[in-house]
């Protein structure tokens, strides 16, 4: 009976161990590695100084700009 009652002690604290410990998952996933977001690439106005995406300046004679106005007035 005394032997009953030291395995049951022992299987009680070996199944509250093992409950109690910390479940490692694994590191999650940078972003951008599997087809994220991808980088916007910016120009600088050449009048301004203000940063924009590439596909929504305007391409002139002497540079980049962010507005019609910026290119005209830098190419006037």
């Amino acid at each position: 009976m005394k032997y009953l009652l030291v395995l049951a002690v022992i299987l009680i604290g070996v199944f509250l161990w093992r409950s109690n410990r910390e479940v490692r998952k694994p590191p999650a996933a940078r972003p951008g590695k599997e087809g994220g977001v991808k980088a916007i690439e910016m120009v600088r106005c050449d009048v301004c100084g203000v940063h924009c995406p590439k596909v929504d300046s305007l391409a002139g004679k002497r540079g980049v700009y962010c507005t019609a106005q910026h290119r005209s007035q830098a190419e006037s």
